[in-house]
């Protein structure tokens, strides 16, 4: 698929800003640890130093869309170590465009570090919410932030947590059809990743089917709400996807697969076999995990391998969504390593 290509008639306008496409590797020592072939990882961790991970790929519709729509500020939230609040700051650095995040913590001074302390850096405009504030008054915060934003002359766009909307989704759809060219779409494939904001989750199902891959499935680690909330998630998006871009896509089309059991206790809290995981894959295979999205997710995908997941014939491919700089604000968790 050639750069700026057209990857289905629906696909809406986006700027390329992820250096894509991201590689497919082989974890080797990982899959003789656990007794199988063969197991791949598509390294969206590698979008781009600054705009590392699974966000940016859906900031680039959205963003798109901002700019033609004469936006020049923003406006989004999330927590105080969120992926995508980081990478909307440096991606509206680099286009020239105001980032305000509204950001959540029960600490009103949380230490100034990973993405928090890259938000600051890329000059964006930081507010901290108590969790109670955040939950109960999300609507108003939002409100009051844009309002801010026209009477200081600004002309702000807004987009939720984890840029999960139908814009977004395309993000996921294009990395199916990258993982077609690396992979081929025939071959039987049992694609992992993490959900939480649903995005990532609902774009690669939405992708298996609008692309043809029928061989896939695709199998989601929910790291933060129950399987229940999440499924209802997943069909809401697709269906304002579906609706939006008159994809014709049935919901029988798109089989929701969740794989439940490996949240802890709760969203950005991790756990002691997840921090053994993502120990365990730095040391055997120089890969960093993090510890909200792609540790959980990764030790959801090691356990059900081996308590025989797998289909005859079938390959693992983890989605690498990113993470590290999270990761270097819970140094905490691995004492002296």
């Amino acid at each position: 698929m050639a750069t700026g290509q057209k990857l289905h008639p629906k696909e809406p306008a986006r700027l390329e800003l992820a250096r894509i496409p991201t590689p497919v590797v082989e974890l080797k020592n990982v899959a003789r640890q656990i007794g199988i072939q063969r197991l791949l990882v598509k390294r969206d961790d590698q979008t781009g130093f600054e705009l590392s991970g699974n966000k940016i790929r859906k900031l680039e519709y959205i963003l798109a869309d901002a700019v033609a729509s004469g936006a020049d500020a923003l406006v989004t939230h999330g927590g105080f170590q969120s992926n995508h609040c980081r990478a909307t700051a440096a991606a509206g650095a680099s286009l020239g465009l105001r980032v305000r995040l509204l950001l959540r913590c029960p600490d009103p001074h949380p230490a100034d570090d990973g993405n928090l302390f890259l938000d600051r850096l890329f000059g964006a405009d930081v507010t901290i919410h108590h969790p109670d504030e955040y939950n109960g008054r999300r609507t108003e915060m939002i409100e009051t932030a844009m309002e801010a934003e026209r009477r200081a002359g600004h002309r702000p766009y807004f987009f939720p947590v984890g840029a999960s909307i139908p814009l977004g989704c395309w993000g996921y759809i294009r990395c199916v059809a990258e993982l077609i060219e690396q992979i081929g779409r025939d071959t039987p494939l049992a694609i992992y990743c993490a959900v939480s904001s649903v995005g990532t989750y609902t774009g690669l199902s939405i992708g298996r089917t609008l692309l043809g891959c029928r061989n896939w499935r695709i199998r989601g680690v929910p790291v933060s709400d129950s399987v229940q909330i999440l499924n209802a998630d997943i069909r809401n998006l697709e269906r304002q996807t579906n609706e939006r871009f008159d994809l014709g896509l049935r919901e029988a089309d798109t089989p929701i697969d969740l794989i439940d059991g490996f949240i802890g206790e709760g969203y950005a809290i991790p756990y002691p076999d997840e921090v053994e995981t993502i120990r365990s894959v730095a040391r055997s295979e120089g890969m960093l995990l993090d510890p909200v999205y792609t540790g959980k997710a990764m030790t959801g995908m090691l356990a059900t391998i081996c308590n025989g997941d797998l289909r005859p014939g079938e390959t693992p491919v983890f989605i690498h969504t990113g993470g590290a700089f999270g990761l270097m604000a819970r140094r905490d968790l691995f004492g002296q390593s």
